[in-house]
């Protein structure tokens, strides 16, 4: 019987990645099989010359990139020379296939190492949205693979039962019934955005949170933009279609993407405008009730970052988010899960997403949050709890929005946990209350040296809001800051940061 060495690992955004490559550890642990799901970025890529098999589950994040967890291994992947002809691999892709980069950071993966003369094990698994259960059948085939070359035939209900066993250790599967106790506008009059308050009830006893998780919130379409979509499609909304067994005013309520449609779709009827959304395309394609539901994916939660500190919010979750609505010729638009809560979210579905690697350090460890816009969320939980554990360890938090007189979110929290002490020091930008642009990261660079005083002193970096840019930028000026606080060539400071990211001390909640 051949002695297998088995690496399971993960790169993940959200927790998904890590969830499935925990379930295959689990499952190939209860057959005998040694193994524990691990980060890839601590993965040495040398080990992989001792190994014999590597399964790895990756999310891609951004424009298809590789997540925060992953960078380290996927760039010295990328350098490494070393042939890899004793290894065989599975890659389970996590992604969203309303991004044009689809998967794109498993592909590069599975090419990747096989390039290098790995051998691949089972097909890679591109997964849309809900990945449960393709995760499941994909452990399934490579638990058979591993075992029928360990020597030993695979219990055919070893995976499902173990897969049983585990699920309700972890909550991220868990939907349960809300009520939304308070809807509260957080911007002032004048402001050009909607940022709401929410505080969400879960029924029952309750969800053990942490500060750092995120709620994922289960919305259902406008109803108005579903009547739109009944009538130019020529049916009511008990139309049924074949192989459906809702009808079409349930499935377009409930079950199907609007907001953003399928790449199918957007073929189909041509090239869209910005902003546009399923109903635009459908009267540009003229399509029938049964060609938009073969084009169409079920509706995806919407994760909101947790605003509050159970500590100080036992029975609530908080959530600060911004309602995204425009216009565009005669028609109003909205994003589906952040309007649903704002008009029609009383009673709302959700479900508990652990962020394991977003938390808090000991309670002396300094702090550095940047959180412009709704990124504040995370950091005012941060910063309740700090309060309440009475935390010794300084923090700083760099905080920007548009204009102060109207988007200074929580503004007069942060000013009460300055003067507490909790907050040590708080660096404000607010873009356009003059004319020339300011930004967090401008912040940054102006206190370079002593932000890299605190760095060196031991602090956690932590990043919340907008990827595209926001989250690049600071990236970008936190090589420069670490360059000219720590007198280091673009080399080093490069490897500084990628040390601090190993380290688990810059993390990242970017969406």
């Amino acid at each position: 019987m051949e002695e297998l060495s088995l690496i399971v690992a993960y790169g993940t955004d959200m927790g998904n990645a890590e969830d499935a490559a925990m379930t295959f550890a689990e499952s190939v642990t209860a057959l005998g099989i040694a193994a524990e799901a691990v980060e890839l970025n601590q993965v040495d890529v040398t080990e992989l010359q001792s190994a014999t098999h590597l399964v790895a589950v990756v999310s891609t994040f951004g424009e298809g990139e590789f997540p925060d967890t992953a960078t380290l291994f996927w760039e010295a992947l990328q350098a490494s020379t070393d042939r890899l002809h004793n290894l065989h691999f599975a890659v389970l892709a996590l992604g969203d296939s309303s991004y044009e980069m689809f998967c794109n950071a498993g592909k590069l993966l599975d090419e990747r190492l096989e390039s290098l003369g790995a051998t691949r094990m089972v097909d890679r698994v591109d997964v849309d949205g809900y990945y449960e259960q393709p995760a499941k059948a994909w452990t399934t085939d490579v638990v058979k693979v591993l075992t029928a070359e360990r020597g030993a035939p695979a219990p055919a209900q070893a995976v499902p039962a173990v897969q049983a066993v585990a699920a309700p250790l972890r909550e991220r599967h868990e939907i349960v019934e809300a009520e939304v106790a308070v809807n509260r506008l957080l911007t002032a009059a004048g402001s050009g955005k909607e940022v709401r308050h929410y505080e969400v009830e879960p029924a029952g006893p309750g969800m053990a949170y942490q500060a750092g998780d995120s709620l994922a919130v289960h919305a259902t379409n406008d109803p108005a933009l579903v009547s739109l979509l009944l009538t130019e499609l020529g049916v009511g909304p008990d139309h049924t279609v074949p192989d459906h067994d809702e009808p079409l005013g349930v499935l377009l309520t409930e079950c199907l993407e609007i907001r953003t449609p399928s790449r199918a779709l957007q073929e189909l009827a041509g090239p869209a405008a910005d902003g546009e959304d399923v109903l635009d395309l459908v009267r540009r394609a003229g399509l029938t009730a049964e060609e938009l539901l073969d084009t169409l994916r079920p509706l995806v939660f919407r994760d909101y970052s947790i605003a509050s500190s159970p500590l100080v919010h036992p029975g609530r979750i908080h959530l600060t988010v911004a309602s995204v609505r425009y216009r565009r010729g005669d028609r109003e638009y909205g994003g589906v899960a952040s309007t649903f809560l704002a008009d029609r979210g009383d009673r709302i579905r959700v479900h508990l997403r652990p962020n394991h690697n977003f938390r808090l350090p000991a309670p002396d460890v300094p702090i550095i949050m940047i959180g412009p816009g709704t990124g504040i969320a995370p950091f005012r939980a941060f910063l309740q709890e700090r309060r309440a554990t009475a935390a010794p360890g300084r923090s700083w938090l760099f905080f920007g929005d548009r204009h102060r007189a109207t988007d200074y979110l929580y503004g007069d929290e942060l000013e009460d946990f300055l003067a507490a002490g909790t907050l040590t020091r708080l660096d404000l930008a607010f873009s356009r209350d003059q004319d020339v642009k300011d930004y967090v990261q401008h912040r940054m660079s102006e206190n370079a040296d002593e932000l890299f005083g605190w760095l060196a002193d031991g602090a956690h970096l932590y990043v919340c809001g907008d990827a595209d840019r926001m989250a690049r930028d600071v990236d970008a000026t936190l090589h420069q800051v670490v360059a000219r606080g720590g007198g280091m060539d673009t080399e080093a400071a490069h490897a500084y940061v990628n040390d601090l990211i190993k380290n688990h001390r810059y993390v990242r909640d970017v969406y």
